[in-house]
């Protein structure tokens, strides 16, 4: 599932960031990495997503959104 398919408060661990490469270090930076644990707080239009990155929020825009694969952490 990507993280725009996600639904809010589900917690997912990130398995992998389809971004191009020049993005790829930006999105290491807002905390978009493999093996990474986040939460989706909000969605926003045009498939925009608020995740929660430890206690950090990070807004994400659809298109980088869909690049990112995620699987649902057990509880």
């Amino acid at each position: 599932m990507t993280l725009t398919e996600c639904p809010t408060r589900l917690r997912v661990r990130i398995t992998a960031v389809g971004v191009a490469e020049e993005m790829l270090v930006r999105a290491h930076e807002m905390g978009l990495r493999c093996g990474a644990v986040v939460r989706v707080t909000h969605h926003g239009a045009f498939g925009g997503v608020v995740i929660a990155v430890g206690a950090a929020r990070v807004a994400i825009d659809g298109a980088t959104a869909r690049c990112v694969q995620v699987e649902p952490v057990a509880a």
